[in-house]
């Protein structure tokens, strides 16, 4: 039976591969060097050479442009869910629970609370409220945010607010009745819920249930604010072939200026487009990324806003800051820049290789020496 390695010679084995790796890493830097530069060969290292940098260098630049497209398509993905689909959510649930708190504030208020209540109608302020709270939950049922389930979750919660309402209409039709009255408004009372704060996995009330979706959107959002996966990813290995190619780039400029006696100015200009691509990229997914963050801020604090007559204004102002942050960001002009820049940079990755292409041309291939046996055939 073979015993197993500890921590500590794990630890020490790995501390020693790390050694060596750094004391190679002088010695391997100037190899990679020459061979980017491809110092050494005649005429024929002449000519294989170009061919192959004919062929290395758009391949490089063509997967460096591919990851960074990916890498801020990921972003701009999240920045469009956000702005068009989980703001416009939160934002309507916000609304609707604003709405039916101050519309049952107003029942109360005529029904209850009021001199002579049993000769007062509800009124046009409560019809108001409710109207407002249903418009608001058909705006998120349209805003594509919610997924199958949470669609059925504020069906149950429209299906809710008319029973609620039947419930306050029929208090109201008893109003000469204090008993009755009181009945109905407490039991429509009890139907809404009382507003708490945090999830509700198991919701019964209408608030409750408009809670628990909201903490759901909310969790959602700040996972779309954050850094994904996927971006973090495509970003590093971009990162790393851009530089590798700008390495073979630099190499190959060194190789025609001390081979073939040339500056290529062709050559550099084609190079441009490819390693400014991920630059502007790179400044459009920060940019969006920090506006997503800003937005991610004002939704938190719509939970914040307290009941009251101001409280549907403050979610609205709180909507706008949101749509002007991320507005201030230019999403779109972002996107516009990556849809000229991507392409421009793929016609200059081509242009690497048909510059590398015209100057191989007065270079013969090497040829492969004809057999013996073939030339006695003959």
């Amino acid at each position: 039976m073979t015993r197993g390695r500890s921590p500590a010679r794990i630890v020490r084995g790995t501390a020693r591969r790390t050694r060596r790796l750094a004391r190679r890493a002088p010695s391997v830097l100037p190899a990679l060097w020459r061979r980017a530069t491809g110092q050494g060969g005649g005429g024929r290292a002449t000519a294989a050479f170009l061919r192959r940098r004919m062929v290395v260098l758009p391949a490089l630049a063509v997967v460096a442009l591919a990851l960074c497209a990916a890498a801020y398509s990921d972003v701009h993905g999240r920045s469009e869910r956000l702005r068009d689909r989980c703001v416009p959510a939160l934002v309507g649930l916000a609304q609707a629970r604003t709405s039916l708190q101050l519309a049952q504030q107003q029942a109360e208020l005529r029904l209850l609370k009021g001199p002579q209540v049993e000769l007062v109608e509800l009124g046009e302020t409560y019809r108001s409220r409710l109207t407002e709270a249903s418009q608001s939950l058909h705006r998120v049922a349209a805003s594509g945010a919610l997924s199958k389930g949470q669609e059925q979750e504020l069906r149950v919660v429209s299906g809710l607010v008319v029973a609620y309402d039947d419930k306050i209409a029929w208090a109201e039709r008893n109003r000469t009745s204090d008993v009755l009255r009181t009945a109905g408004i407490e039991y429509a009372d009890d139907m809404l819920g009382k507003p708490t704060a945090g999830r509700h996995p198991q919701p019964t009330t209408v608030l409750d249930r408009i809670a628990e979706l909201e903490w759901q959107l909310r969790r959602e959002s700040g996972e779309l604010a954050a850094w994904s996966p996927l971006t973090l990813a495509a970003a590093a290995a971009a990162a790393l072939v851009t530089g590798l190619f700008a390495f073979v780039a630099v190499g190959t400029s060194v190789f025609l200026r001390d081979r073939l006696r040339l500056v290529s100015l062709q050559l550099s200009a084609a190079c441009v487009p490819v390693l400014l691509t991920p630059v502007l990229l790179a400044a459009g997914g920060a940019e969006e990324h920090a506006a997503q963050q800003h937005v991610r801020a004002e939704v938190v604090g719509l939970t914040g806003i307290p009941v009251g007559v101001t409280a549907p204004r403050e979610i609205e102002g709180a909507a706008a800051d949101a749509a002007d942050a991320m507005r201030a960001a230019h999403p779109d002009g972002w996107s516009l820049t990556a849809g000229v820049a991507v392409p421009a940079g793929i016609l200059g990755a081509l242009a690497c290789g048909v510059t590398l292409y015209l100057y191989g041309r007065p270079y013969p291939a090497a040829r492969l020496p004809r057999r013996k046996d073939a030339d006695a055939d003959v």
